[in-house]
C-alpha cells in the first residue's frame, strides 16, 4: 500500500522536515541538464572512465535519511525545480536481465534502497561498484508492496545520474535466512552461508516462460524464496545440487494478508553451491547419484599420502596431484578416496571422471581406479582390500582440454563401496587434475574413438581468432566467456548492431589415418531468429594461418540451429566429415557475420570429433 502527501505540506515545516525543498528556481538546473546530456552520451559508449566529476550544488541526502522519512509510511514527491540529490554505491544492476528497470543504492552507513525508472525505455548505465550522485528532481519516494523505492520520472533517468567512481569492491553483509525473515536486511546485498536448493533435480533457475520461485534452505530447515526472471541470462541454467554460499539482493512482497521475503541473484558469479549437501556428510554413506566437484574443496572425498612429501591439493578448480616439483621428479603414492556409496537398488551403475593428465610414462599403471567394500573412511588404504577396475585414460595435449572417462561398476551392484584414484610416481612424475567424479545409474557411453575435443572449459584453447571486417563501432567479435565456459561471438556494442566478419578457427586436426569422422558441438544463438545465413561452419585442408582467404574453405551444413531468441544451448547433431578424411591438416572454422541491422550472439562449446 502507498501513502501520498503533497510536497507543499512538507515545505510548511521547513525546520523539522529533512526533505524541505526550496521553491526558488535555480540557474543550476540548466547547467545540470547540459552536463548530464554531455556525460551520458559519452557514458553509453565507454563505461570505463567517467568523463566529468562535477554536479550542481544543492541539498544532498543519504539513503538512511530517505528511509527514515518512510518509517511513517509517507510517500512524497521531490520538487521538480530544485537540486536535491542523493549519493551512494550501486549494489545491483540490470546487466544479467534478472533485475528489471531497477538498480540498488547503498550509502556509507549500509542502508539500501531500490531505484526504479518509472518512464522511458533507456536502461540504466550504472553498474555494480559505481559510486554515483543522483538528482531527485521530480522523483517519488514510496513503498511498493513493502519495498522502499525512489521512482525516477524522467524519460531517460541516466540524465539524472553522475558517476564519480567505478569498480568499487562492495562487500556483502553476511547474514542468515532467519535475519532476513526478521526484516533486518531489506534491499541489502547479503551473503548467506550453508544453504542449498530444496529441489534441484532436472530444474533450472526459472521456467522458460515465467518468473519462477525456487526454495532455498539452510541446514537448520529455515527456508526462503529465490525468485528468478525468465529473462535472466542464466534462467535456463541447471540449479546447483550442492550446499554453499549465495550472494543476493533481499526483496519483499507485501499484500493485505501476508509478507513474502525473497532473494534476487545478480548473476551466477554470486552462486557458490558446490559443497556436500547438509545431509551429505563426508565419511557417511552416500546415495546415488553421487557427484563431487573439486572446484574449491575435496567435499566428501578424503586424501591419503602413503609415500612422498607431495600430496593432493585443490588447484585450478580441480583436485591436483603431481610428483614433479621445481624440475625434479619425486617418488609418491597418494590416494583420492570417496565416502562410501550405496550401489543397491539399481540395475546398472557407472562412474564418470572428468580430468586432464599429462607426462605419465606408464599411464595405465601410474593412475589406477580402485574400489573397496571394507575400507574405513580416513584410514590407511593399506588396511583394506582393493580391486583395480580396468579403465582407459586419455593423455592430454594442453591444460585446458578436459577428457571424460566412463567406467561400468555393474560388478559391484548391491554393495556399499568406496572408490579411489591411486597415483604413483617414480623416476618420471606425471600430473593429473580431476574436475569431478560422478557415480550414477546407467551404462557408460562407449561412443566412437576420440579424435578431437575442445570444451572451452578454461579458455579458448588452441583455437585462433581472425577478424576479416570490424566496423568502427567494435574492436572484436569473438571472446571467451568464463561464466558460461564457451566462446562467444557478438558484434553488438554501444547499443547498436555493427557490420563484421570474424572467424574462430581450430588447430590442425589429423584425419590422415581415419576412414570416417563425425563432428558435433553445442551452440546457443540469441538476437537472430534466422541464424543459418550469418553463422556458418567451414572446413579447410590447406589453411595455415592468417586471413581465411589464403585457403580454400568448404561450407558444411549445420543440421540443427538454436531458435535464435534465447540462451539455451542445443546440440548441432552429427556432421559428417568423411569427405576430409585422409588429410593431416584439417581445420574447422566458425564464421560469424553481422550487419548494421542484425548482430547475433553466437555461443559455442563442447566441440567433439569422433571416428
Amino acid at each position: 500500500m502507498s501513502y501520498f502527501i503533497n510536497i507543499n505540506k512538507i515545505n510548511k515545516n521547513m525546520k523539522t522536515n529533512h526533505f524541505h525543498i526550496t521553491k526558488k528556481i535555480q540557474v543550476y538546473l540548466v547547467l545540470f541538464l547540459s552536463l548530464s546530456i554531455t556525460f551520458f552520451s559519452s557514458c553509453k559508449k565507454d563505461l570505463d572512465t567517467p568523463p566529468i566529476k562535477v554536479f550542481p550544488s544543492g541539498t544532498v541526502y543519504t539513503v538512511a535519511e530517505v528511509l527514515d522519512s518512510l518509517k511513517a509510511e509517507i510517500t512524497f514527491q521531490f520538487d521538480t525545480i530544485n537540486d536535491a540529490s542523493i549519493n551512494g554505491y550501486v549494489t545491483g544492476d540490470e546487466i544479467s536481465g534478472n533485475i528489471y528497470r531497477t538498480f540498488y543504492l547503498r550509502d556509507d552507513s549500509g542502508k539500501s534502497i531500490a531505484v526504479y525508472r518509472k518512464k522511458g525505455s533507456e536502461s540504466y548505465n550504472v553498474r555494480v561498484g559505481d559510486y554515483i550522485r543522483m538528482s531527485l528532481k521530480g522523483s517519488i519516494v514510496a513503498y511498493y508492496s513493502g519495498l522502499p523505492q525512489i521512482q525516477l520520472q524522467a524519460d531517460d533517468p541516466n540524465e539524472l545520474i553522475v558517476t564519480y567512481d567505478r569498480g568499487v569492491n562492495i562487500k556483502p553483509q553476511e547474514v542468515t535466512i532467519q535475519d532476513i525473515l526478521d526484516g533486518k536486511c531489506l534491499c541489502q546485498l547479503v551473503t548467506i552461508n550453508d544453504v542449498e536448493f530444496v529441489e534441484y533435480e532436472g530444474l533450472t533457475y526459472a521456467d522458460a516462460d515465467a518468473t519462477t520461485n525456487r526454495s532455498l534452505e539452510d541446514c537448520s530447515g529455515n527456508s526462503i524464496i529465490v525468485r528468478t526472471s525468465n529473462y535472466a541470462n542464466f534462467a535456463l541454467e541447471p540449479l546447483p545440487s550442492g550446499k554453499g554460499s549465495l550472494t543476493c539482493i533481499v526483496s519483499v512482497y507485501e499484500s493485505n494478508s501476508s509478507t513474502t521475503w525473497q532473494l534476487t541473484i545478480r548473476d551466477l558469479n554470486d552462486v557458490n553451491l558446490r559443497d556436500p549437501r547438509c545431509n551429505n556428510i563426508a565419511g557417511e554413506l552416500q546415495e546415488l547419484p553421487y557427484t563431487q566437484s573439486f572446484m574449491n574443496s575435496f567435499g566428501t572425498y578424503t586424501t591419503y599420502s602413503s609415500l612422498g612429501n607431495q600430496v593432493w591439493t585443490i588447484d585450478y578448480s580441480t583436485a591436483k596431484m603431481t610428483g614433479y616439483i621445481e624440475s625434479t621428479n619425486y617418488a609418491n603414492e597418494d590416494w583420492l578416496i570417496s565416502s562410501p556409496v550405496n550401489l543397491a537398488g539399481v540395475d546398472k551403475v557407472k562412474l564418470s571422471m572428468t580430468y586432464i593428465m599429462r607426462y605419465f610414462d606408464n599411464i595405465d599403471s601410474d593412475i589406477t581406479l580402485q574400489i573397496s567394500s571394507d575400507y574405513v573412511y580416513g584410514e590407511d588404504p593399506a588396511s583394506a582390500t582393493w580391486t583395480q577396475i580396468p579403465a582407459t585414460w586419455i593423455s592430454g595435449s594442453d591444460w585446458t582440454t578436459f577428457a571424460t572417462t566412463e567406467i561400468s561398476l555393474n560388478d559391484f551392484i548391491g554393495q556399499e563401496v568406496t572408490v579411489a584414484i591411486k597415483y604413483i610416481s617414480e623416476t618420471k612424475a606425471g600430473t593429473i587434475e580431476v574436475k569431478s567424479i560422478s557415480i550414477e545409474e546407467g551404462e557408460p557411453d562407449v561412443g566412437g574413438d576420440y579424435i578431437f575435443n575442445e570444451n572451452f572449459a578454461s579458455g579458448q584453447g588452441e583455437f585462433s581468432i581472425v577478424d576479416v571486417l570490424l566496423s568502427s563501432g567494435i574492436n572484436r567479435v569473438w571472446s571467451y566467456d568464463s561464466r558460461f565456459k564457451c566462446m562467444k561471438g557478438s558484434a553488438f556494442a554501444n547499443n547498436s548492431a555493427n557490420e563484421s566478419e570474424s572467424w574462430l578457427i581450430s588447430p590442425t586436426i589429423d584425419l590422415s589415418s581415419i576412414n570416417s569422422a563425425i563432428l558435433s558441438f553445442q551452440h546457443a544463438v540469441n538476437h537472430n531468429t534466422e541464424p543459418a545465413s550469418a553463422l556458418t561452419l567451414w572446413v579447410s585442408t590447406d589453411y595455415i594461418e592468417g586471413q581465411p582467404s589464403t585457403a580454400v574453405w568448404t561450407q558444411i551444413n549445420i543440421p540443427n540451429y538454436p531458435s535464435g531468441d534465447s540462451w539455451s544451448f542445443v546440440n548441432s547433431e552429427n556432421i559428417d566429415l568423411s569427405t576430409f578424411t585422409g588429410n593431416s591438416n584439417v581445420r574447422i572454422g566458425f564464421k560469424y557475420t553481422s550487419t548494421s541491422l542484425i548482430a547475433a550472439t553466437w555461443e559455442i562449446k563442447n566441440i567433439l570429433i569422433e571416428e
